[in-house]
């Protein structure tokens, strides 16, 4: 069983178990036993000693047991919510689970409401640290879901009634004068890590009574057996376990803890500590401020100085690698200390009095992390930018925290509140309400001031209040409120412009906020590049604004003009919502059947980039194309599935006034074809999640429908569309325009065709096709 855990990334709510680089070896008796009760017991807490496999054992019951339940299994690593924040913990707990939070309930009530009718394990890691809230959370969810069963990972109890407390004890280690024996636990996990880190090392019956000293010395404890590993490296395993007869024996003399397990946990990772060179126990000791793991440029922006130089910090970071006291991800582009051997090196860092220091270059290294991805928008980029955010959002919370709990440092919070909110991670990421939160905590820590950054973060607030359909009354006092702000400022803020605009067209369907959305394009814009994606943002709201309300001699020009600038750009999100633009105006004036293709072709993009957000818009668009198009059954499903999505997501997309006027006309021209009764059928078609509701529109799309001649196995509609445009002889962008894409995604469709037909070029593609049609 391997505590050197690394596990693959995942994206929120994708659902499963975390895969583990490493095998598991052993336990095989306990786990039956917990695969026995968790189908009883609501809650099941593994407790014992720091190191001794908890959150490993935790994942590979899970990952035996999930089918077992129809709505999967969800893991959560609680050391993003170390602070005991409750509302950030069922923050936290929600983004695992795959809720995007609803503005009009509390984390909290949205996790539970969420969680009541379903049948899923649970998974909850490393509570130790956040007891008092984490039972209050699983108090309320098993209150509320009979079919939920949870299972944590801690060294305390949770205390919740029905609790079930399960201690994971060490592997079981050979006695002194055993004979030779590989079926043991412990020496099955040294046999299984030695053949990866001591290359044709092998147990024979010579070096056994070595092995077993060993084993014994580090009483099974799997952490400690893979330390051990470590050191074989670089010594005879006879001469290791005399070294650790020394270290015990010293430990045994100044240490009088009662719990042995806890002390030779103690000593063996003092030992390890005492291997490492100066430079490696500083690094050690530095890296234990990092919430969520970290980079190399991160640790040689936190941890150099006093004493470690920023040249330093690779090769003592390669050194902890070599000794398996750090752990890399998969591509060395992340890293992370376990968390036994965090705590260790958080504890050195106290002693050392350097802590503050330390502490304060991790808050200036995030607060200029923030500033720069805001800033740092291209285009082709965006993406990068995105995963970014994602990757340190443990990190970007803790720091947010520390700035907003200090009144000397508040303001710094509100810069970097803002500045996250302009990344636009959180709409992506389903995670409004956390915007939210941190706008409105650090707006309330900052006294009340005729302050640019505090009129423009109310803005922000309540752009996203719009966004979550919050009741049009109090976003128009936040908007007001910010308008009032910005005149006793004196000077244009964009920001404000921005949101007048976006109320104006979305809460009160009014064509005059286009002006104002034009207004604030070009006030970004003359920000400079600092301000991109602001400008980018702003140029898709005035877009949306002008297809939506305005004739087609001013809508059409702007569809054309937006999609030329998101191709320059090489935006995804922007190429979406250009998709979306394009398709609501074929919609209006056009070709409904082109439009729904460009409809779908946006939600492509949307799938492929994780939006949360702009599915919402484009499968209520494909409504209002089946509508157009006479295709009423269809119109009325895809109405169904955006409806459900507004109640999983809590975002009121029908709420805004445009919006709700074409969605009011393609449900009365549906009704008029199918009548109440088969209408409400066909409308009642949910998902509960956008993830569902993608594969829904998608992938029946891709299954289901019918091309007007013989498509060749293997090719979706929108490639055998493009295809047949091919065979015909149109160019490139002759078919791009024909179908209403982009010339790059005609391109990508001709290379997925060429594949899955077996051919190597065009000229092959309309020989193959002319052959079919004779």
């Amino acid at each position: 069983m391997s505590y050197g855990v690394r596990m693959t990334e995942r994206g929120p709510g994708t659902g499963g178990v975390p895969r583990a680089l490493s095998s598991f070896v052993g336990r095989k008796d306990l786990l039956a036993e917990l695969r026995r009760r968790i189908g009883t017991a609501p809650l099941i807490t593994l407790t014992g000693v720091g190191g001794g496999g908890k959150t490993r054992l935790a994942l590979e019951l899970a990952a035996q047991v999930q089918r077992a339940y129809d709505d999967g299994v969800r893991v959560v690593e609680l050391a993003p919510a170390r602070g005991g924040d409750p509302e950030l913990l069922a923050q936290v707990v929600l983004s695992a689970v795959g809720v995007p939070d609803q503005a009009t309930t509390t984390p909290l009530e949205t996790l539970v409401e969420y969680l009541a009718p379903r049948r899923m394990l649970l998974v909850l890691d490393n509570c130790e640290h956040l007891v008092e809230p984490v039972g209050h959370l699983v108090r309320e969810v098993l209150g509320a879901a009979p079919g939920v069963r949870v299972l944590t990972t801690s060294r305390a109890r949770l205390r919740v009634p029905g609790e079930v407390l399960v201690m994971v004890p060490p592997l079981d280690v050979p006695a002194e004068d055993a004979p030779l024996d590989l079926a043991h636990e412990s020496v099955a996990l040294l046999v299984d890590r030695a053949a990866a880190s001591v290359p044709g090392w092998r147990i024979t019956e010579d070096n056994w009574p070595h092995v077993v000293r060993v084993l014994r010395r580090v009483a099974g404890i799997p952490l400690a057996v893979e330390q051990a590993v470590v050191r074989m490296r670089s010594m005879p395993v006879e001469l290791l376990a005399d070294r650790l007869d020394d270290v015990m024996r010293v430990l045994t003399v100044n240490d009088t803890t009662a719990v042995p397990h806890h002390r030779t946990m103690r000593a063996l990772i003092g030992w390890s500590h005492d291997q490492c060179t100066p430079a490696e126990r500083l690094l050690w000791a530095r890296l234990s401020v990092f919430e969520g793991g970290f980079s190399l440029p991160a640790a040689e922006a936190v941890c150099a100085g006093d004493g470690l130089d920023a040249t330093e910090v690779a090769d003592a970071l390669a050194g902890l690698l070599d000794k398996s006291i750090a752990l890399p991800s998969a591509d060395r582009s992340r890293y992370h200390l376990l968390e036994p051997l965090r705590q260790h090196g958080a504890a050195r860092l106290r002693a050392s009095g350097e802590a503050a220091g330390v502490r304060e270059r991790h808050r200036r290294h995030f607060r200029g992390e923030a500033a720069r991805l805001a800033a740092s928008f291209t285009g082709r980029n965006e993406a990068l930018l995105l995963d970014a955010v994602d990757r340190d959002m443990a990190n970007h919370r803790v720091v947010l925290a520390d700035l907003i709990g200090d009144p000397a440092t508040a303001h710094a919070g509100l810069q970097m509140s803002v500045d996250l909110a302009r990344t636009r991670w959180y709409t992506y990421a389903g995670r409004l309400p956390e915007e939210r939160l941190w706008l409105g905590r650090a707006l309330a820590a900052v006294p009340p001031a005729a302050d640019p950054l505090r009129a423009s973060a109310i803005a922000l607030d309540a752009w996203i209040a719009l966004c979550l359909g919050v009741e049009r009354s109090q976003v128009a006092r936040r908007v007001d409120e910010a308008t009032a702000l910005a005149r006793a400022v004196g000077v244009p803020l964009p920001a404000v412009t921005f949101v007048r605009g976006a109320f104006a067209v979305l809460a009160l369907g009014s064509v005059a906020g286009a002006d104002l959305l034009r207004q604030a394009h070009a006030e970004f814009g003359d920000l400079g590049p600092d301000f991109a994606v602001d400008e980018h943002l702003a140029h898709i709201m005035l877009t949306v604004s002008l297809v939506l309300l305005s004739p087609r001699e001013r809508a059409e020009p702007a569809a054309e003009e937006f999609f030329a600038s998101c191709e320059r750009l090489g935006a995804p999100w922007g190429l979406s919502w250009a998709h979306w633009c394009r398709g609501v105006v074929e919609t209006r004036w056009g070709d409904p059947e082109r439009a729904l293709e460009v409809l779908r072709e946006g939600l492509r993009v949307q799938r492929a980039i994780r939006d949360k957000w702009g599915p919402l818009w484009t499968i209520e668009g494909l409504g209002w194309a089946h509508a157009k198009a006479g295709q009423a059954q269809a119109a009325a499903r895809m109405l169904g599935l955006a409806h459900g999505l507004h109640r999983v997501t809590g975002v009121r997309v029908d709420g805004l006034v445009p919006f709700a006027a074409h969605s009011a006309r393609a449900v009365r021209r549906a009704r008029a074809v199918l009548g109440d009764d088969a209408y409400g059928r066909a409308y009642s078609s949910r998902a509960e999640s956008v993830e569902n509701a993608l594969a829904a529109v998608l992938d029946a799309d891709d299954e289901d429908e019918v091309p007007t001649s013989p498509r060749p196995a293997g090719l979706t509609p929108a490639e055998w569309n493009v295809a047949r445009l091919v065979g015909d002889g149109l160019s490139n962008p002759e078919v791009a325009s024909r179908l209403v894409i982009s010339p790059a995604t005609v391109h990508t469709h001709l290379t997925r065709i060429y594949r899955k037909l077996d051919i190597a070029n065009r000229h092959q593609l309309i020989t193959l096709l002319a052959g079919k049609s004779d």
